[in-house]
């Protein structure tokens, strides 16, 4: 829960309870204020009015803060989400209001064409300040007066809005303050001024310029909206304002932001340059949603949804739900945007040329979210996904698929979780015109699919988010299991009988098991034994046919049940092969020799019958007794 969040949640005359984890600007200045507050040794005001002089003025602050801050400069990019944050949490607890407008400069440079004013201190300054007011202009002209954003609400001809260049210490970037709300409307908008910092290069500055004059006009429209959309938006608008530099600074921030997909879009801290990195969620829905509106447009009603007139009680009504509704006055809904946008995500760089890719400027950016991992769905398995990567709501994981060259069985993807999501299961590929989408139903998502040659699709698993989402608490991401393998499953043979078979014979062999089908071909192995036929009684039972030759391999064979799909089970030791039986000599067979031109005569003669034996052994006695002298 952000600092914020927790702040709502407490009655207008509690005492402010501080946890570490509430502050969402997390940089080593502000954790050092975090910790002495946690420990007590701060109050809240104190703690604020801390946070505030870092950005603005460290040389100001008192020993051994001004020590810290000077040695660990507040990075520029995080300079406006401190002083929102603050803003934020004093407005709605009653806290005493920071110190408003800063002194006029001794320098100023006025806007002819709009009421803008550029400050500066010496004359050393003059063409940075020149380049300031000329990108002020060029952001004025498209982001207030083109694109419809709103003025800063004190603003007038004899009161232009203020623009200091000065030195900052945060090294060419700037930052936009808030000041108070502005209560001649009924919405929760506030007054501002921006800074530039001296070390801004001339000719990029506009850029910054751009990004600064954006969170302006958020001011003038929600001054309570959570700040990661403060950044996500500003940070798109750099893009449509200057497409050259703005583009580039996108591109450069994009990778923190894609390479942890499995975070909420709208997760984040300034520490990580996620929310920079985050413009890609509005840029993606712009690319997606703006029918005949400009992309910026699209994105202002984005902001006007998400306006509130809470007296300055609280952010009602959160951007996610704006976009939502303007997402079903487009046909659309939330989810299912984020279901094409898990995809578009990675139809950039090397695989912009998709026919599938919409983004715009998709060849210009670079970073391709991770895939969690591979899954040889050929093989039945199953994952979860790795340590602290479980997808928070609007979060997803992605996986490559992979098989075997040739493979053509088809294949199936189920999806469990113990939380209910919503969750879906895409399955896409660059060289594809559509993408496979199931979402999860009764607790479980199924999607099949066959495999095409030469392409290996990417499967994102994609978490979407219920009404009770909230940006200020995108929660933990939760576990889910992923079940694969071909759609039916490989055979399974598990007994055969009977066990033992003799040389030189024939017979049948039942094999009992799962998932046999018509069609299925039976080997055996050792490749001696002739398979002279199949016989398929039911998925659980096969009759086959076999004739064993006479001179076949003694000992076990296994056998291999083969589906048509090329689904295949062996067993080991399925059947026994044996020799056969020695003949026995049976009376009449007898062709034994009594020695040269005699026999022992046939069936019926006198010496035939038993007796013949106990004769012929009766006269070797006597021979060898008596036959020698």
């Amino acid at each position: 829960m952000s600092f914020l969040l927790f702040l709502l949640l407490l009655s207008p005359t509690a005492s402010p309870e501080f946890r570490p984890e509430m502050f969402s600007m997390r940089v080593p200045f502000t954790e050092a204020v975090t910790h002495e507050l946690t420990a007590g040794q701060l109050t809240l005001e104190r703690a604020l009015n801390l946070r505030e002089l870092a950005v603005r003025n460290p040389g100001a602050l008192p020993e051994p803060w001004r020590t810290r801050a000077l040695s660990s400069r507040i990075p520029g990019w995080a300079g406006t989400g401190i002083l929102v944050e603050n803003f934020q949490i004093r407005k709605q607890l009653g806290l005493r209001a920071d110190e408003g407008f800063p002194a006029p400069l001794a320098l100023t440079l006025d806007s002819e064409i709009f009421p803008i004013r550029v400050e500066y201190t010496e004359a050393y300054y003059e063409e940075l300040a020149r380049a300031v007011l000329a990108g002020a202009e060029t952001a004025w002209q498209k982001e207030i007066v083109e694109w419809g954003y709103f003025m800063p609400p004190q603003v007038t001809a004899e009161n232009p809005y203020r623009i200091l260049v000065a030195d900052t210490g945060m090294q060419a970037s700037g930052y936009m303050s808030p000041v108070d709300y502005w209560w001649d409307t009924a919405w929760d908008d506030c007054t501002s001024w921006i800074m530039i910092d001296w070390q801004n290069d001339a000719q990029w500055v506009r850029d910054t310029v751009a990004h600064e004059l954006s969170h302006a006009t958020q001011a003038s429209m929600d001054c309570l909206e959570h700040i990661g959309f403060w950044e996500n938006t500003s940070t798109f608008m750099e893009g449509q304002v200057e497409p050259d530099l703005g583009v580039w600074f996108q591109d450069a921030v994009l990778e923190y932001f894609q390479s942890e997909p499995h975070r909420s879009v709208s997760a984040g801290e300034y520490m990580d340059y996620y929310w920079y990195g985050g413009f890609f969620w509005p840029h993606v829905l712009a690319s997606l949603y703006a029918g005949d509106d400009e992309k910026a447009v699209f994105v202002r009603r984005i902001w006007e949804g998400a306006m509130q007139e809470s007296g300055g009680a609280g952010n009602t009504v959160d951007y996610m739900e704006a976009i939502d509704t303007l997402l079903m006055e487009r046909q659309a809904d939330l989810n299912t945007a984020y279901e094409s946008y898990a995809v578009q995500r990675t139809l950039i760089g090397e695989w912009s040329g998709s026919s599938m890719a919409k983004v715009q400027w998709a060849d210009r950016y670079n970073t391709i979210p991770p895939v969690a991992g591979t899954l040889i769905v050929s093989e039945r398995g199953q994952v979860s996904p790795p340590a602290g990567q479980q997808p928070q709501a609007y979060g997803t994981n992605y996986w490559d698929l992979s098989w075997p060259t040739n493979y053509t069985r088809e294949l199936r993807v189920t999806l469990t979780s113990p939380d209910q999501g919503p969750w879906s299961l895409v399955l896409f590929h660059p060289q594809w015109s559509t993408v496979q989408t199931v979402r999860m139903e009764d607790a479980v998502a199924e999607l099949t699919f066959t495999p095409t040659a030469g392409q290996r699709p990417r499967l994102a698993v994609v978490r979407g988010g219920t009404e009770s989402f909230s940006p200020e608490n995108p929660q933990s991401g939760v576990n889910y299991t992923l079940s694969y393998g071909p759609l039916v499953p490989d055979p399974i043979v598990d007994e055969a009988s009977p066990f033992e078979h003799l040389q030189g014979t024939s017979g049948q062999v039942t094999l009992r098991g799962l998932y046999f089908q018509d069609g299925a071909t039976v080997d055996f192995s050792p490749d001696t034994i002739e398979v002279t036929g199949v016989q398929i009684v039911s998925e659980n039972e096969v009759i086959v046919s076999i004739t064993v030759p006479a001179d076949a391999p003694l000992g076990a064979y296994a056998v291999t049940l083969t589906n048509p799909d090329e689904g295949s089970g062996s067993f080991d030791r399925a059947i026994f092969i044996k020799p056969a039986p020695v003949k026995p000599v049976i009376d009449g067979d007898c062709s034994c020799s009594t020695g040269p031109g005699g026999r022992i005569p046939g069936p019926g003669g006198p010496f035939s019958g038993p007796g013949s034996l106990l004769l012929l052994g009766l006269g070797l006695f006597i021979i060898r007794r008596f036959g020698h002298a």
